[in-house]
């Protein structure tokens, strides 16, 4: 569903994945946006080359990552990127708990930054916490009215985890209105007109 550009190339809704996310299998909308990687391992996968890791272990690659950036972010505690790093990976295991308390500490360090609170939101919708994601959204929606991750996941949300059609659409068409560069507007203004007919 719903992960959005962030500054240090990390996208945290998914945007260019828009056509999957607007797919037939709603509950598998990726919450990617634009250049985000691929999705990695979830936490607890066995690389299938280290059978010997135990459950829950984070795939080598990513836990020799994890060390690098924790020991940056030791190194310099007000670095505010090492923890939006640290979060985004944690995101892409999966992991949302730490994914939230590596954003949340982020952003302790530097507040208002919409890709962070979006990618923030996102993990709290993935974890069912619904009304907390949308709390979260609509406080970004307040100081950044048209940033497109969060207008796009607040209608992701809206859609599938509160069962809203209506207010998906409206979030949808304020997306299209205010970014008319948008990529896949078509698919998503399709979306748009099949919801509006099953309403009928």
């Amino acid at each position: 569903m719903v992960k959005m550009a962030k500054k240090n190339g990390r996208v945290n809704l998914l945007f260019g994945s828009i056509v999957f996310v607007l797919g037939a299998v709603p509950l598998v909308y990726s919450l990617y946006f634009l250049d985000r990687g691929p999705q990695i391992q979830a936490a607890g996968a066995l690389p299938p080359d280290h059978p010997e890791l135990p459950q829950g272990h984070p795939a080598l690659d990513h836990a020799k990552e994890l060390l690098a950036l924790e020991q940056m972010s030791r190194s310099d505690p007000q670095n505010a990127d090492y923890k939006n790093r640290i979060a985004n990976i944690y995101y892409d295991m999966r992991d949302y708990q730490k994914a939230i308390e590596a954003y949340q500490q982020s952003l302790s360090l530097r507040p208002q930054d919409p890709s962070v609170e979006t990618d923030l939101a996102t993990s709290y919708h993935y974890l069912g916490q619904d009304d907390r994601a949308l709390e979260i959204l609509n406080k970004v929606l307040g100081y950044q009215p048209n940033f497109p991750q969060a207008l796009f996941n607040k209608g992701v949300v809206l859609h599938v985890g509160k069962n809203d059609v209506r207010g998906a659409i409206a979030a949808w068409e304020e997306l299209l209105r205010t970014n008319p560069g948008l990529p896949n507007r078509a698919e998503l203004e399709q979306k748009i007109s099949e919801l509006k007919a099953s309403e009928r």
